[in-house]
């Protein structure tokens, strides 16, 4: 009885739909003409046939199931147009035109996944600025307006204090190419005077007569030195002093009563030794004793060695480096002791020299001829040596004098070589560490490869990369400064202000930003949210794809950029004061290329945290109203750049969209 029922009711939902096919199809012929409804199902049959044919991309049991769908359909409506059927030939053009026309749609959509290869990554604003307001108390006399910050500084390092005399335009930098040439000149004539002026004991004529020469252009120079002063600038406590006023009042508070002496007793010199040509034979003017007591007083020159130490040093700060500068550290001690044993040698042998027509001289006890001055002098510097060493020489002091000047040079060697000594050790167990400690790290790296036999090339790039990283003289980071670790937090508070203060206010936001806000949220996201960041040359910044929790202020120099929809290799420049990664301030984003420094510069740049910026600014109530409006509009233009196929990169948008954008949300 049920099955019955239930025939009955398959019977009749049939009948229902045969009627309602009928009707339909009678409805869609009264609309179309008899052909039209025919080249629908051949458009049909072939849109099948593509599909099976071009695109490769359907299943054959969905391809049968269409098929048969379709044939049904064409068996049914075909039997009232067969007469209208069009020539085989026709229906092959057609079927060859729709898999040509399928076939470069595809190709097309191809091309265009190759350009828009990657992900659209999808903006998600972080949860500070998704909650609600915060309000906080604002303390008038903190509160400052918001657009003086970037004005508000003090001398710097490395700034110059200048004034508005008619000296300023002629004051050069301490680092300037003509006094470090001037500078350099000086330690030439330092270190001539050094050597000769106590050889002029010997009495050699010849040599005496070039000596004096050489004299008179060291004396023209150290004549303009003296002015010179005036315009060369110092560096004090880290600010240059290029003030020519202030100049002069620290030259008179040094060296200029030493060069002033050295200078009169110069000139006193070679008048008397002008005196001295002129005087007739026999005059006590011309006497051996008379020369050799004005030889003596050239002596005074060697008071512009304490000099040498200062030009030196300039010297090497410019041209040297770390380990550059240990070895040389070393050598200038060894050449130092040569230096004071030379001066010790010449004037003991220009005491034996004194005492030689008394016949009590250590001269005539060794023996030593007078006129060999090669000789003379060999043992001099011998005797010398000997009192800074645990030595023996035949060679002993025989008159008063001689004994009282060679305890005087034992309780300077007593004191000077032990220190020296010591000095050498600690510079060369110093430069032995670091060097032990490069090369632990180096033969780490070898294992590493080894170990695991990775490929030489890959080795050889690393290493590459790594040498070149150590040939690069990098400013020292915060951290690597351990004084700085323990100061009170107020203090870093205004350390931190005055590194990144600059970098902060580089944001466009803050540029259409008029009203009065407490001037403690800027110290405490210089404070709390920045850090700063290095590149040497050949270094990475960042990958595309990666996670970004910063946005980037370049500080100084400049790198480059890659976006990671580009084929190419050409990277855009980034400079100082560019502003890179500024949707991460609003919403979680992810790097759209590769920042590099491959300029050949190295590059310092600074991150401002998101998430921490964000936390921040929610405590100072219009400030994050206005951040908040701004960043929703900012990022829903990044949105519909990305909807509209528009490349967005990590440098993101135009510097005019910026200012429209800060306009409204105003």
């Amino acid at each position: 009885m049920e099955l019955n029922h239930s025939d009955d009711y398959n019977k009749y939902v049939k009948a229902e739909l045969d009627k309602l096919y009928e009707s339909l199809v009678r409805r869609y012929e009264e609309v179309h003409p008899a052909r039209e409804s025919f080249q629908e199902h051949l458009a049909d049959s072939s849109q099948v046939s593509s599909l099976s044919t071009f695109n490769g991309h359907e299943s054959p049991a969905v391809g049968r199931e269409l098929m048969h769908g379709m044939s049904q359909a064409s068996v049914d409506s075909l039997d009232t147009h067969a007469t209208s059927q069009p020539p085989q030939p026709i229906l092959n053009w057609a079927l060859l035109c729709e898999g040509l026309m399928h076939q470069h749609e595809g190709e097309l959509d191809e091309e265009n996944d190759q350009q828009m290869s990657y992900i659209k990554d999808v903006l998600t604003m972080r949860s500070p600025w998704k909650t609600t307001l915060t309000y906080h108390a604002l303390k008038k006399d903190n509160a400052r307006p918001f657009s003086s910050l970037s004005r508000m500084k003090s001398l710097r390092m490395q700034e110059a204090a200048l004034d508005q005399s008619c000296l300023q335009p002629f004051v050069r930098q301490p680092n300037s190419k003509l006094q470090i040439v001037w500078s350099l000149l000086g330690s030439l004539f330092i270190i001539w005077d050094l050597i000769t002026i106590p050889l002029e004991l010997f009495d050699d004529q010849n040599m005496i007569t070039f000596l004096v020469l050489v004299g008179k252009i060291s004396f023209v120079y150290w004549l303009l030195d003296m002015p010179s002063h005036l315009i060369f600038g110092v560096e004090v406590d880290g600010f240059l002093e290029l003030r020519p006023r202030e100049l002069a009042r620290r030259y008179c508070r040094s060296w200029f009563a030493i060069d002033l002496t050295v200078i009169m007793v110069d000139a006193l010199l070679m008048l008397l030794q002008e005196l001295h040509g002129s005087e007739p034979e026999g005059s006590p003017v011309r006497s051996a004793r008379y020369l050799r007591t004005l030889r003596l007083l050239r002596l005074l020159r060697l008071l512009r060695v304490a000099k040498l130490q200062q030009e030196l040093t300039r010297l090497a700060n410019n041209f040297l480096s770390t380990y550059a500068f240990m070895v040389m550290k070393v050598v200038s001690g060894l050449l130092m002791i040569l230096a004071v044993n030379h001066l010790i040698a010449c004037c003991w042998y220009g005491i034996g020299r004194w005492t030689f027509d008394s016949g009590d001289s250590w001269l005539i006890n060794a023996d030593i001829d007078i006129e060999d001055l090669a000789n003379a002098y060999a043992v001099s510097i011998h005797w010398s040596l000997t009192q800074f060493t645990p030595a023996t020489n035949n060679v002993a002091p025989v008159n008063a004098v001689e004994r009282f000047f060679a305890v005087w040079v034992i309780l300077l060697a007593m004191g000077t070589f032990s220190s020296f000594i010591s000095s050498i050790t600690t510079t060369v167990s110093t430069l032995r560490a670091a060097r032990a400690e490069q090369f632990k790290h180096h033969s780490i790296l070898v294992r590493f490869f080894n170990e695991r036999n990775l490929s030489t090339d890959l080795y050889g790039k690393i290493n590459d990369i790594l040498k070149r990283q150590g040939a690069y003289d990098i400013r020292v980071k915060e951290q690597n400064v351990n004084l700085l670790q323990g100061i009170p937090d107020r203090l870093k508070v205004d350390l931190h202000e005055e590194m990144f203060m600059s970098s902060l206010m580089q944001l466009g936001i803050w540029r259409h930003w008029h009203h009065t806000d407490d001037f403690n949220f800027c110290r405490e996201v210089c404070n709390l949210a920045m850090c700063e960041h290095v590149a040497t040359p050949g270094q990475d910044a960042f990958m595309p794809g990666t996670d970004c929790e910063e946005v980037y202020i370049i500080e100084s120099g400049s790198m480059g950029y890659i976006a990671r929809q580009l084929t190419s290799f050409e990277s855009e420049l980034c400079e100082s004061g560019e502003v890179l990664c500024l949707p991460c301030m609003w919403a979680e984003w992810l790097h759209r290329g590769r920042l590099a420094a491959n300029t050949g510069v190295t590059c310092y740049y600074n991150g401002i945290n998101g998430e921490k910026f964000a936390n921040l600014v929610k405590r100072h109530g219009p400030l994050w109203q206005y951040l908040q409006i701004y960043g929703i509009l900012f990022i829903g233009e990044v949105e519909h750049m990305d909807a509209e196929d528009i490349f967005v990169t990590d440098k993101c948008i135009s510097a005019t969209k910026v200012d429209d954008i800060a306009q409204r949300a105003k």
